[in-house]
């Protein structure tokens, strides 16, 4: 056995020394590598020291991530490695055009081409039906990344597993196929880090330079990186916890309940969008009163997963402080079983509490600091918005949904010319449920800003989980906008309101905001669309 070892080590310094030479020797590298611009007057002087030198700093480098990896407790000491290969060259601004084509050019020879080779440690068990089921076996697992191509893992054994291996002969081809021979040793630097410190090579130093050489870490690192397969997801609220498990999202576990799992996702989101929400804002700052209370109004609340969900966060964040949430729905028998839910939890849902009404008709004490109003049909969302605008609301969020009012506008608008270029779109009921839920939240966005908050529109959750997955959300400014500010976003939604045959919207009507304020020449009259 030992001789085999040595015929090994024999064989794979001699392959070595044939791809390292193929490396200096290749254009690519010369033209590329920081070394390579400068192995001109090298090669003259002495090519072989310095490529003796490139042998060395390899097998130092594969030496010492062998030894760690094959030491009695490697996960106690070994973080990753990474093995860099060409790097694509990049644009700049002043480059003129035939610098660019050239470097496109450079990237499509690169496609295909290893970029990156990141390894660490796997911990999985044995495959079902296998012997010692319980057993877990530590792997080396690979992740190798090309130039525009898709990434490729693989999993080693860590008993059979050597660097030296991989680097020659075990990395495989991309999509693109095979590597061409002079790259069939790709690498320039790598790095290896362990909880002491770092062992970096570098083949692009210059002939003085060290290749390899090994930085002791100034910070000491607590604990390794997970060994699990998948990566631990960090959830702003535990699935564990007792009020998911009363609403019937979990069980007793902590899992999702069947066809559960997309709304305890959803209450996961939510939570996570509203806490950013609520640390940039004036409510994370607490208030100059004794007794400072953060209050929190849902309306539409329905069975209340959000109003919990919410609730306990903020219970949980900020303890400083007293949080008072309120659900509003029509529905009162709904809202009696959602009551009793919350008397049930106890502490700290003592500040929860759910009612029957409208949004019209709710009448909630002082300011509040959140509104939340999540898929309030057609203009119900618009009552919301006004609610927590004449509220002072802190933060607003909507989630709208059946875009109607905005709908009847657009038809009426197009029907009164064969030639409008919205024709053959709005014929297509898909495209005009889209357009009517693009200008209507485009146009409450721009009220909002009006309003004096600071507003953004994104998808609130993946479509598989709801279709109305559009979120508008609105934080209160510090300084409110000035008048020449205002007067700008007047101009923008009137155009808006005008390019789409808009002549009343309902938020518009309760800010007192008319449509009209747009100057008749930017527009052309027989279409209707703004000139370009």
């Amino acid at each position: 056995m030992p001789n085999d070892k040595f015929v090994n080590s024999i064989q794979f310094f001699f392959i070595l020394l044939i791809h390292v030479t193929l490396f200096y020797q290749s254009e690519s590298f010369t033209s590329h590598s920081p070394i390579g611009t400068r192995l001109g007057t090298a090669r003259a002087a002495s090519p072989t020291s310095i490529q003796q030198r490139a042998e060395e700093a390899v097998e130092k480098f594969c030496s010492e991530i062998d030894a760690v990896l094959q030491s009695d407790n490697p996960q106690d000491m070994f973080l990753s490695f990474t093995l860099r290969g060409r790097k694509a060259p990049r644009k700049t601004k002043k480059m003129t055009d035939l610098k660019r084509a050239q470097i496109e050019k450079e990237k499509e020879n690169l496609r295909g081409q290893i970029r990156e080779v990141q390894g660490r440690l796997l911990l999985l068990k044995s495959k079902k039906g296998a012997r010692n089921t319980n057993n877990e076996t530590l792997f080396v697992q690979t992740t190798t990344k090309y130039h525009g191509a898709t990434d490729v893992a693989q999993n080693f054994n860590l008993c059979d597993f050597r660097l030296q291996d991989l680097m020659l002969s075990g990395i495989p081809p991309s999509e693109w196929g095979n590597l061409d021979e002079t790259s069939r040793f790709p690498f320039s630097s790598a790095e290896m880090k362990t909880m002491e410190g770092t062992w970096m090579l570098d083949l692009t130093q210059s002939s003085k330079g060290k290749m390899c050489k090994y930085i002791k870490s100034s910070k000491k690192v607590e604990s390794p990186k997970p060994l699990s397969h998948d990566k631990p997801k960090n959830f702003a609220l535990s699935p564990s916890l007792l009020f998911f498990q009363k609403l019937g999202i979990t069980d007793e576990n902590g899992k999702p309940k069947v066809a559960r799992s997309s709304k305890l996702r959803q209450c996961q989101k939510f939570v996570e969008i509203v806490s950013r929400l609520v640390e940039s804002s004036k409510i994370a700052k607490g208030s100059s009163n004794s007794d400072p209370t953060i209050k929190a109004v849902d309306m539409g609340c329905g069975r209340g997963y959000l109003t919990f969900a919410l609730h306990s966060y903020l219970c949980e964040q900020y303890t400083n402080m007293r949080i008072e949430s309120r659900g509003v729905d029509v529905r009162p028998k709904l809202m009696e079983e959602v009551n009793i839910i919350a008397r049930e939890l106890g502490e700290p849902f003592d500040g929860l509490h759910f009612m029957t009404g409208t949004i019209e008709n709710t009448e909630i004490e002082d300011n509040i600091d959140i509104l939340i109003a999540l898929h309030a049909c057609d203009t119900a969302t618009d009552d919301a918005l006004w609610y927590g605008i004449k509220k002072n609301s802190a933060i607003i969020v909507t989630a709208p949904c059946c875009h109607k009012q905005v709908r009847m506008y657009l038809d009426a608008h197009v029907a009164k010319s064969k030639d409008h270029p919205y024709v053959d779109i709005l014929r297509h009921n898909i495209y005009k449920e889209r357009i009517a839920e693009t200008v209507t939240d485009s146009m409450r966005a721009l009220l909002l800003e009006i309003a004096g908050y600071d507003v953004q529109v994104f998808e609130f959750i993946g479509g598989e989980h709801t279709s109305k997955n559009v979120m508008i959300t609105a934080v209160k400014r510090s300084e409110p906008r000035s008048e020449a500010q205002k007067d700008n976003l007047r101009r923008r939604l009137n155009a808006v309101a005008e390019l789409h045959g808009v002549t009343r919207q309902k938020l518009a009507d309760f800010m007192g905001e008319s449509f009209g304020g747009v100057e008749q020449s930017t527009f052309n009259r027989k279409s209707g669309m703004q000139r370009l």
